[in-house]
């Protein structure tokens, strides 16, 4: 059988299952890819054509169809990350070896309000402390260091997590509670 124009050859190599483009067809007859007769294309030519230089659509949408399997082989696979680090964290705060954001938070709220207070309110509780412990001499330097390190060494403690704080929102009650 022969087919008389292009279009109808390209509807033909559709047809038999093969990805093809008017434009691709007209392109590959001037190339002179496709063989043709005075009277138009033959069957068999087209094929031919076809088997040479066409992929088969089976493929493309084969390829296609591995593509959307991939992308969601990949997805699932995610989500089985996900939900198994869900898991991990479920079983550590069942152990007890996870603490909520919050508690921890509070805590560090706490040391830093403790912490804003003594430094702005030492100066005015330990002044007396501080005239009476130089007695306005430059000797007693090292004294007076000594005694500094042991004022603000609870500062540097109140970081260490092992004292516990605990208070108003007002800052009336701020300080160290007795354990």
């Amino acid at each position: 059988m022969v087919i008389k124009t292009q279009k109808e050859s390209v509807e033909f190599l559709t047809n038999a299952g093969f990805k093809v483009s008017t434009s691709q067809f007209n392109r590959d007859v001037l190339a002179g890819k496709v063989a043709r007769t005075p009277d138009g294309y033959e069957e068999g030519a087209l094929l031919a054509y076809a088997a040479a230089h066409l992929k088969p659509l089976a493929r493309q949408e084969q390829r296609e169809l591995t593509d959307v399997t991939v992308s969601r082989l990949s997805a699932d696979a995610e989500m089985k990350k996900i939900n198994a680090e869900r898991s991990r964290l479920k079983l550590e705060k069942e152990r007890g070896t996870l603490v909520p954001r919050s508690e921890v938070e509070e805590a560090l709220a706490a040391r830093a309000l403790f912490f804003r207070n003594e430094i702005e309110n030492f100066g005015l509780r330990k002044a007396g402390e501080i005239i009476d412990l130089v007695r306005g001499d430059p000797a007693m330097l090292e004294a007076f260091m000594d005694w500094w390190r042991d004022e603000t060494a609870d500062w540097m403690d109140a970081w260490s997590g092992e004292m516990s704080f605990g208070g108003s929102e007002d800052g009336d009650d701020l300080g160290p509670e007795d354990a």
